[in-house]
């Protein structure tokens, strides 16, 4: 009998052994932390390093902000403040699947979403991502508090799950703070119900305690800073007045 038990035994160790194997051989890790121009794909979505510029609060329209420590989840909504999610709704609101701009990457089609990582901290000033599912649904206001058991969360249409079948696959970026992209993100429009009216997105990481803004790039032009806009004023009238002054000489010369 104590023969018995101690094969069985060792055959469940086996097992288990060969099954987190066979699971940490599946998991992707794109670290977008090597250079300027890193770059990964997984599950069909493209992940690029990014050091634009022109993001932090005042310079973009996040969709979604989460903050917690030393992990965090969350997804936009109209409907509450699920999870991580940080107030107000101007920074964590709907999106609608129509204001989505395409993006044609070598013939194929996608949606770009970016990612604004902000931890504090003197030294590793890095954000990893453990999970991110798109979903589209006719609803903006769903607020579901809980995961299903395999890991997804009750917000419509499942599109693009980067952990789909129980993978541990991660992103790692920079987070040097608020004021500059981070991450960019390309999802196939193929994989969308264009048919549905909105877009929600869920993602959770590790961080420790900054917060993180998401973006997405649609089809309306931002509103200029007023520190560029006055200078554009400024430049169409020295063209203006520079016509203006030509047409009096002309005027002057042909009397």
């Amino acid at each position: 009998m104590n023969t018995i038990r101690v094969f069985s035994l060792s055959a469940l160790l086996i097992a288990a052994a060969a099954l987190l194997l066979a699971t940490s051989a599946h998991a992707t890790i794109v670290d977008l932390t090597t250079s300027a121009n890193a770059s990964g794909d997984i599950n069909g979505a493209l992940f690029f390093a990014s050091d634009q510029q022109a993001a932090g609060t005042g310079f973009i329209d996040p969709f979604l902000r989460v903050q917690a420590s030393p992990t965090e989840q969350g997804y936009n909504t109209d409907g509450g403040f699920p999870f991580d999610d940080k107030n107000p709704h101007n920074f964590q609101h709907s999106v609608l699947l129509s204001s989505l701009m395409q993006f044609n990457l070598n013939g194929t089609e996608y949606f770009k979403f970016t990612l604004d990582a902000n931890q504090s901290g003197a030294s590793n000033h890095t954000f990893t991502m453990t999970q991110l599912q798109i979903y589209t649904a006719n609803s903006g206001s769903l607020l579901p508090t809980s995961l299903n058991a395999d890991g997804t969360i009750a917000l419509g249409s499942l599109v693009y799950n980067m952990n789909a079948g129980g993978t541990t696959n991660t992103v790692v970026t920079t987070a040097t703070g608020s004021g500059k992209y981070d991450a960019v993100v390309y999802i196939p429009v193929s994989l969308f119900n264009l048919s549905d009216k909105f877009v929600y997105l869920y993602f959770a990481g590790q961080g420790n305690g900054g917060f993180e803004e998401w973006t997405a790039a649609t089809g309306v032009n931002p509103i200029p800073e007023a520190s560029t806009f006055f200078p554009i004023i400024g430049l169409l009238a020295a063209v203006f007045s520079t016509q203006f002054v030509r047409r009096r000489q002309l005027q002057q010369v042909s009397k």
